[in-house]
Parts: C-alpha cells; structure tokens; sequence
C-alpha cells in the first residue's frame, strides 16, 4: 500500500526559517535552566564532560535524560540498564504521536529530508513546527530551523551546566521549572482557540493527573496523549 500523500507541496523558505529561530527563542530560557541542571546533576555522578556531551547529542530528550540520570549506577548491572532502556523508551514515546501528527503536512516530501530532520525533534521544535499548519500555511521551514537551533543550543547548555549548573542544580526550589510549562502555554492558546471540541484537552489532562497520582509518573505523556487521542476519535462523526 503506497503512502498517504498531501495534496500540497511543503516549502521551505528564508521566511520559515526565521520563524523558527523567533520561536525556537522563546524555548531558549528552559533550555538553559534544565540544560544547566542536567549538567550538573551528571557532573554529580561522576560522568565526564564528553560522556554528557554525547549523551545530549545521542538521546536529545531534556525529560528522559533527567531520568535517566536519577537512575544512575555504580557499577551498572544488566536488570538496571533494561530500567534504564525502558523508561527512557516509555518517556520518549510520546515522539511516536508527534511524528503521526506531522506525517499528514510532511508527506509530500522526500522520505530523506523528512526522517533527517526528525532525528532533531523535540517538543519545543515539534510546536514551532505545527503552528505554521494550523494557520493555514505549509511552510517547512519553521520546523528545520527550530529543530537544528535548538539541537545545537542543547549541546551548549548542557555543557555549560556540567561546569556551572550547581548554582542551579535545583530548579523547582525557584520555581525555575515552571518555564517550560509557561512556554508549551503560549502554544497551546492558539490551538485551543481553534478547537471545536474541548473534551478532549480535558480528557487528556485528567487522564495525565491521574497516572501521575497513582504512581505512573514515567507515563502520564502518553497515557494523557492517547486519553486525548481516543476520546477525539470517538467525538468525530
């Protein structure tokens, strides 16, 4: 069976790109703080400043490496990388739903740039990305100079907080977490505004708290996002 395809042709153009880099700024003050606090709690467990560096440049994911670093071993045993493996994979999931998303804009394009570009993705750049859609635009851009801005700024704030992010080793005692949160906000309106139907937003968010308060921290992204995605599903005539 050949791929769905869209009926436009996804460009990507200089005014895309600096829409990206606009928004991808907007993300740029989380990324430092969670950036700086990951480095340093890496530098806490006795990881080296290359062994950080490659772990941000491999796994990419602010959220699954935070974990991953919680759960940290000396020495490693097979059953404690299996954890490790396994959250990470449960944490990262939600990337699945955010490519499915994506898949009905990008399809027109070749498989190449699309599946590099991917490897970049994040939830910031992910946002940045789907708002040029949802006015109504098809420009690639956005997505592309987010994704490699971000990636690369990543790369720094890590590192930076290897060395220096012990004066901010614990960004909740500031409330300097609730940035991120802030700035997935700002998105947010926009698509809620055009949203015919609620429910689901409210479905996703209860489901999410819930698993959160019964212990299922680790999956409350994708139990909320399948919560949300189901009850949609079910809404649409």
């Amino acid at each position: 069976m050949s791929a769905p395809t869209s009926s436009f042709h996804p460009q990507i153009t200089r005014a895309g790109l600096f829409e990206g880099l606009r928004g991808a700024m907007a993300f740029a003050p989380g990324f430092i703080i969670f950036g700086a606090a990951i480095g340093a709690l890496a530098a806490q467990h006795g990881l080296s400043a290359l062994q950080i560096f490659a772990q941000s440049a491999l796994v990419y994911a602010g959220a699954s490496q935070m974990v991953s670093l919680q759960m940290w071993q000396h020495p490693w045993s097979w059953a404690g990388v299996v954890a490790v493996v396994s959250v990470t994979a449960a944490v990262n999931s939600r990337f699945v739903l955010m490519g499915a998303a994506m898949r009905p804009d990008l399809a027109a394009l070749p498989q190449g740039r699309v599946y590099g570009v991917l490897f970049f993705l994040t939830d910031a750049s992910w946002a940045i990305g789907m708002r040029p859609a949802a006015d109504g635009g098809r420009d690639f851009g956005a997505l592309v100079a987010a994704s490699v801005f971000l990636y690369l700024f990543w790369w720094v704030t890590t590192l930076v907080g290897f060395y220096l992010g012990a004066l901010i080793s614990d960004p909740a005692r500031y409330g300097l977490d609730l940035i991120m949160v802030f700035v997935f906000t700002t998105f947010l309106t926009p698509i809620l505004r055009r949203s015919v139907h609620l429910l689901p937003y409210a479905i996703a968010g209860a489901a999410a708290l819930a698993a959160h308060r019964l212990g299922a921290s680790h999956w409350t992204i994708l139990i909320g996002a399948l919560a949300g995605a189901f009850s949609a599903a079910m809404a649409r005539p």
